[in-house]
Parts: structure tokens; sequence; C-alpha cells
């Protein structure tokens, strides 16, 4: 009996692990880029407004299903598995990557055009254009 209800334990540990370790929305960033978006110049340089390690990101727009992105970029998004991005149409998810590993998220409105690709740290730059839509400026 013993035996039967520490595996039982043991079970539901192992299981509720891949809930602890999930990435929550950076509120305090989200609003910082929308302010940045929303001013009168419109742009902005992810570099210039984030003070944490990252390489690149990648935008996932409504609907997207995770463990699709990370076969397509050969991705580890574990952390962010439980975020819901798959089932809402409410926003993007802004992802930042360090070594092909998410290290920081962020929910933005819908107005942020969706890259189905990996984008540098460098070419980090965007600009709202025509009818509000925040595209990626080359």
């Amino acid at each position: 009996m013993k035996k039967t209800l520490g595996i039982g334990i043991l079970f539901f540990l192992l299981i509720s692990c891949g809930y602890l370790f999930q990435l929550e929305n950076d509120e305090k960033l989200a609003k910082k880029i929308e302010t940045e978006l929303n001013s009168e110049n419109g742009t902005i340089d992810f570099v210039k407004l984030t003070d944490f390690d990252w390489d690149s990101l990648i935008i996932l727009g409504p609907y997207t299903t995770i463990e699709n992105m990370e076969d397509k970029f050969n991705l580890n998004l574990a952390n962010i598995r439980q975020n819901g991005i798959h089932y809402s149409d409410y926003y993007n998810l802004v992802v930042f990557l360090k070594d092909k590993k998410s290290v920081k998220i962020i929910e933005l409105n819908r107005t942020l055009s969706s890259q189905q690709k990996i984008i540098k740290k460098e070419k980090s730059k965007f600009k709202t254009g025509e009818h509000g839509i925040i595209n990626l400026t080359e």
C-alpha cells in the first residue's frame, strides 16, 4: 500500500513539474514596448528596450502550436508550452530566444505582424505601418 502511494505521489510530482517551470508574460516589458509602438515615432528597437541576454526572437500568431514551431525551427520551447497561444486569438506571443531556447515571453496585441521566422537580435526593429499593423523594418 505504501509503495503504491509513493509511486502515485512520485508520478504526480513528475507530471506537475512540467507546469511549474513555465515562463509567464513579462507585463512590464510588454507595456514598455506597446508605449513605444503607440508613440508619435511608432518605431521600436527591441535591443534598446531589453536588459536580459537573448540572441533572437520569434513572433507566434494566434492558434500557433508550440510543438510545430519547435519542430520547424529546431527550438526548445518546453517552458512555454502551457502558454495558451494555440487556442487564443487575443494576442501574439513574442518569444525571446537564447541558443534556440525560450528565455522570456511577452504577449502583445494583435496589431503586431506575426513572423514565421527567427529574427536575429540585431535586426529586431519594428515600425507601425498602414492600418496600425506593426511590421519588421528591413
